[in-house]
């Protein structure tokens, strides 16, 4: 027996939860989810914006959904199958079509619309290429099953693949992260072009690819060991903590994350020895410790890794990885000797990407207790380790202060301290939150981030501007603030959904 596609349309309509199957490398992963559907066989559904199963859509639009009659027997049973590609709703007019349809059937939606929160929701359509109705008694009694088809073949965009899977990548390494390679590679530049008037191009982009391969590598590799426990952590707040997810998330396979994070800390080593021999050997020590600090960063549970060594060696770790070496080395690759004062500089830069690792310690702790890795946070708690955040950052303010003092280091350096208001809010936040709903500690995480990047810019513009003219420093100054406020949109984009959350399920 055929039904028409009103017919099939009517019984959609009664149906208010969906299996949806999207593709987890070739396998299926399921979520039950509200949805709604249009004249057209074209399926709407919701969730927050970030969400993973919203960025698997995006990097793998395949997807599947079973709708089925309840509380019926089997003999009985209506259920219909749809197969098609997703989309995330992009225009106004759809959107607001979307909005409409699946709040009659989602009690979630409709509270979001009823805190006027709807803004932190993306909605995805899925136009269907395979329509496929069943009827148990028809099928129990030799008819077939009554099929829709769209009247457009629907084929694959290969370029479209090709964006997807580039994005999939980008969320493996964590671009938002890689501050911590680049900034140091930029304040030790200006460095050598300030006080060697030394400044090689070429030099200096192969140390930045280097030091950003370096670190891209230490994130994929440490998401390639913390799979498991990663899968695990509930509490994991992205950006900033948890991992880049993109394993458990199906958008990338382990064995591929394994592959490229050693081959990316290959790369980077090859450029190390490059750099080794046009500038000295002299780099050797430097190229060694980050490769190791990359590779033994972290390690599977029984197996080394510098985290589970002691107190504090791992953080020890990060501050000279990230921060000293980092700009001693690419002063030495442009000037072939060390120089105390750029030592000096770098400590506060040091201590500053110290922080960041630490405050994002906090929401992971619970995870990483279950998994013996040791974290600070997790040896000395969650109070001791939120007041030596604030030491640290105290710490980094004096050496600023005094530098000028005892060294010839210039007064410009004081610019430094245009970063306060966001260390001050890191500090309020840690304050108030650090032993209460992880959630609320995301602001911290954010303005740690954000005195790191900014105060690293501001050292190597004291440097830019005693040493190159106003053309030049006008242009640095745009680029970081141009910078400065990306990052902050980004971080602020995360916050905003997060407390919306909150709001739509009554948590505050």
């Amino acid at each position: 027996m055929s039904y028409s596609k009103e017919q099939v349309l009517e019984f959609l309509n009664t149906v208010e939860i969906a299996a949806i199957g999207t593709s987890n490398m070739g396998s299926p992963r399921i979520r039950m989810m509200h949805f709604a559907v249009d004249e057209d066989f074209n399926i709407y559904v919701s969730s927050m914006k970030g969400d993973p199963k919203i960025i698997q859509w995006v990097n793998i639009p395949e997807t599947a959904i079973l709708m089925k009659s309840d509380g019926t027997p089997f003999v009985e049973t209506t259920e219909c199958e749809i197969i098609g590609r997703a989309e995330i709703v992009k225009t106004e007019e759809e959107r607001a079509k979307a909005i409409e349809l699946v709040k009659v059937k989602s009690p979630i939606v409709a509270n979001f619309d009823q805190v006027g929160a709807l803004d932190r929701l993306d909605f995805i359509k899925i136009v269907p290429s395979l329509v496929k109705y069943r009827y148990v008694p028809d099928i129990l009694n030799g008819h077939p099953p009554t099929i829709f088809t769209s009247e457009e073949k629907q084929e694959t965009k290969a370029w479209a693949d090709v964006k997807a899977r580039a994005r999939a990548w980008k969320e493996a390494v964590r671009p938002l992260s890689l501050t911590a390679s680049s900034v140091p590679v930029i304040l030790g530049g200006a460095m050598a072009y300030a006080l060697d008037a030394q400044f090689n191009f070429l030099l200096f982009v192969l140390t930045f690819i280097g030091a950003v391969m370096i670190q891209a590598g230490t994130n994929i590799i440490n998401d390639w060991k913390d799979a498991e426990r990663d899968a695990q952590n509930i509490e994991g707040i992205r950006p900033f903590t948890g991992g880049s997810r993109v394993i458990q998330m199906g958008l990338i396979s382990k064995a591929e994350m394994g592959f490229v994070g050693i081959l990316l800390s290959t790369l980077a080593a090859l450029i190390g020895i490059y750099l080794v021999f046009a500038s000295g050997w002299g780099l050797i020590p430097l190229v060694i410790f980050g490769l190791a600090a990359g590779v033994f960063y972290t390690g599977g549970k029984g197996k080394f890794s510098f985290i589970n060594m002691g107190p504090g060696i791992a953080e020890g770790l990060i501050a000279t990885a990230y921060g000293i070496l980092i700009v001693l080395g690419t002063y030495y690759v442009q000037t072939h000797h060390y120089s105390l004062e750029v030592f000096l500089v770098s400590l506060p830069l040091s201590l500053f990407i110290v922080n960041v690792l630490l405050i994002n310690q906090f929401q992971d702790a619970n995870s990483d207790i279950k998994s013996d890795k040791k974290t600070l946070v997790v040896r000395i708690g969650r109070k001791s380790a939120k007041n030596v955040l604030i030491a640290l950052f105290i710490i980094g303010y004096l050496l600023i202060a005094i530098l000028p003092t005892f060294s010839d280091v210039p007064n410009t350096i004081y610019l430094g301290f245009l970063s306060l208001p966001f260390t001050w809010k890191a500090i309020k936040y840690a304050n108030l939150y650090y032993d209460k709903q992880m959630t609320d500690l995301v602001p911290s995480n954010a303005h740690t981030a954000i005195t790191h990047l900014f105060n690293g810019l501001l050292l190597a513009l004291a440097y830019l501007w005693v040493s190159t003219n106003m053309v030049v420093i006008g242009l640095y100054i745009i680029a970081t603030v141009y910078l400065v406020l990306w990052v902050w949109r980004y971080i602020e984009r995360q916050r905003r959904v997060m407390n919306s959350v909150r709001e739509a399920f009554n948590l505050k």
